[in-house]
């Protein structure tokens, strides 16, 4: 048995991924706020949660079967939204014709027509019964606090501004260690809207489902490490929240989360255009840089990128992941991409890439967060917007949640590795 065990942790360089949880603790407990505060109870508990989930998905006939049918709807839901996009746009919309995938076709009206259905969902108290029942069970085995446990599940569902309106009342007298956790699990999670945009670019929707949960107790363990909770919350003994319906019936609904839908279309499309444009300009520069450097001194250095740069940076994670040589400084390139322009265009060039089939999906896994630059305005803007006397914090903790964030989505990565 010990020989297998062995064998099993040999194959895929499955034991670096031990090194791998090891040293991501470890990057928390660098940058803890009050290392001697930390609850070490919380910390296991997380993270025996955080692989029963895993295994539980990945490794049950009823997780897969779950996780099978879950995928199935979601499936179902961008087909619906190629019905939509079929009668604006035409023949536009069909990606077998020969000017193939159009992104601002395919994609962005995925994005509204979810915003749509989110909110209709809301409307009937389907969303808040899946987030209250979760909430139940989580609260309980973590010991955290009712409205930061909730918005931390919800992040799962809905977005990093949208779910902190569920707690929204509570938003005002949340302690630090409550509201860094809001912060970083808006950070290590990704919205539905964008898993099924996600799934339409080709991400293993199975692994982003399960990434999606399982990011859950790595935010909460994380964020609590990072910043322990040395107060006393006025939700510790519950969740006590009320979900407030601000639409009057379903049409207003769906013209509600229509117009949502529309505006974080057009944010999407906006933000793809700017980031790439000037990730290109910087390359440009770096490139010139290089160049120079070599006339200069009579050098023969590399001509440098950005995406070089971020892959030796972020390699070492490749490694710890399992992978060796060009996979390791793809992951690590992909890290960086994902950390300093965003997920979506690191998902892209995932999807692109040639690496193994069990390495996309440990990536995905890696990637399938919010955690970069960008998402720090967003959410001082967002959440700043329900608690002005909060916005000082945002500001302070806003590296701080793109650090846990990323270091969720890591440990996630770690586990997965593990157990595929």
């Amino acid at each position: 048995m010990l020989f297998n065990l062995f064998s099993y942790l040999a194959e895929h360089n499955r034991y670096l991924n031990i090194f791998g949880i090891v040293f991501i603790l470890f990057i928390a407990w660098i940058f803890s706020h009050k290392r001697s505060k930390i609850n070490v109870k919380l910390v296991f508990s997380a993270l025996l949660l955080h692989f029963f989930t895993g295994v539980l998905v990945l490794k049950t006939a009823c997780g897969k079967y779950v996780l099978e049918k879950v995928a199935y709807v979601v499936r179902s839901i961008y087909l619906c939204a190629d019905e939509g996009a079929a009668f604006v746009f035409g023949s536009l919309s069909d990606s077998t014709m020969p000017w193939g995938f159009i992104f601002a076709i395919k994609v962005l009206p995925v994005i509204i027509f979810f915003g749509a259905l989110m909110s209709l969902l809301f409307h009937w108290g389907i969303i808040q019964v899946i987030v209250n029942g979760i909430s139940y069970l989580i609260r309980p085995v973590l010991g955290t606090s009712g409205a930061e446990t909730l918005c931390a599940i919800s992040n799962s569902f809905l977005g990093q501004t949208e779910a902190p309106l569920l707690v929204k009342d509570y938003l005002r007298d949340m302690t630090k260690s409550e509201f860094l956790l809001v912060m970083v699990s808006g950070m290590a999670t990704i919205s539905g809207a964008i898993l099924v945009v996600f799934a339409l670019m080709g991400v293993p929707i199975d692994h982003l489902l399960t990434s999606s949960v399982m990011s859950i107790p790595a935010s909460i363990l994380i964020a609590k490490i990072l910043y322990p909770e040395t107060e006393k919350s006025k939700t510790a003994a519950g969740a006590g929240v009320a979900f407030e319906r601000k639409t009057s019936n379903m049409f207003d609904a769906i013209f509600a989360g229509t117009s949502d839908g529309m505006k974080l279309a057009l944010n999407v499309g906006a933000m793809l255009i700017s980031f790439l444009a000037l990730l290109y300009l910087l390359n440009i520069i770096l490139a010139n840089a290089s160049h120079g450097i070599n006339w200069a001194f009579g050098l023969s250095l590399p001509e440098l990128s950005v995406n070089k740069i971020f892959s030796y940076l972020f390699s070492p994670f490749g490694y710890l992941l399992g992978f060796s040589g060009d996979e390791a400084l793809t992951a690590g390139k992909l890290l960086g991409t994902k950390v300093a322009v965003n997920e979506l265009v690191a998902y892209g060039q995932l999807v692109k890439s040639d690496i193994a089939v069990r390495s996309k999906s440990i990536l995905t896994y890696a990637l399938c967060g919010f955690s970069n630059f960008s998402c720090i305005g967003i959410q001082i803007g967002g959440i700043g917007v329900l608690v002005p006397g909060k916005r000082l914090w945002l500001t302070q903790f806003g590296l701080y949640a793109v650090l846990g964030g990323a270091l969720a989505n890591l440990l996630s990565a770690m586990v997965a590795s593990l157990l595929l």
